[in-house]
């Protein structure tokens, strides 16, 4: 596993790096293979990103080849606002008028959580054709909370265990709801993990997991085996490294 960082002026500059970078990996993905596969992250972070994105590149990728997963989904409605696939729809997929087909968001209309994690896992199978093992997404995005959480793996919550799932439905006792989350065995098989993290609440937690092993956070247990890592931090996220 690689690991970097590279440390921007803002959460604007932040957001336009992350940008070029998708650009270059998207683009070297589909010349190789032919298509290339990412999963988003929720937050105001990536909210920038996907901005950045419509406005510096929405001629200059080639969107018709790039698939749209989520790292992790709050239990409500695609049209709700919290809603994580909602918020990339808005500002990401709807813009640039992206095909249906082309975005697998994780159900939430069921009343049982459980089963709807184990649909999204169903999906993510056929759609790398990985009925047994786990599948490598091209990329994932992930973000970090001021507890150290990312996806929705929170501290002390069940998912954290999971060794065999791809997909698990996780409760969080704050704010008292359920999530849909990536588990750690699916992380971990990404080729390209790039945590975008800003705000001086985060400076503690990013400088206990990057210089002092941080193993009390869930976000420190995200280690590519044969990928890469990259944590995209905005200056006042890095003040204390």
């Amino acid at each position: 596993m690689i690991i970097k960082t590279k440390i921007l002026h803002d959460k604007e500059a932040l957001g336009t790096y992350a940008a070029d970078l998708f650009a270059e990996l998207s683009e070297n993905h589909i010349k190789k293979k032919g298509r290339f596969n990412v999963a988003l992250s929720g937050g105001s972070t990536p909210k920038i990103l996907y901005k950045k994105l419509v406005e510096l590149y929405g001629d200059e990728i080639h969107w018709s080849y790039i698939d749209f997963f989520w790292s992790d989904e709050r239990y409500v409605p695609f049209d709700h606002p919290d809603s994580n696939g909602g918020m990339a729809y808005t500002h990401l997929l709807a813009p640039l008028d992206i095909d249906k087909g082309q975005y697998f968001p994780a159900p939430t209309a069921d009343d049982d959580p459980h089963r709807s994690a184990m649909q999204y896992e169903q999906t993510i199978r056929r759609y790398f054709n990985a009925p047994a093992h786990t599948p490598s997404f091209d990329l994932i995005f992930l973000g970090m909370g001021d507890d150290g959480h990312t996806a929705s793996l929170f501290p002390g919550t069940k998912a954290l265990r999971e060794t065999r799932r791809l997909v698990a439905a996780n409760w969080v006792d704050k704010p008292e709801a359920w999530r849909i989350t990536f588990t750690y065995p699916l992380l971990n098989k990404a080729k390209q993990v790039i945590f975008l993290v800003s705000g001086s609440d985060k400076a503690a937690i990013v400088k206990d997991i990057l210089h002092e092993g941080g193993r009390k956070y869930p976000a420190a247990f995200v280690n590519p085996q044969q990928g890469k890592l990259l944590w995209l931090l905005d200056a006042a996220a890095a003040q204390e490294l």
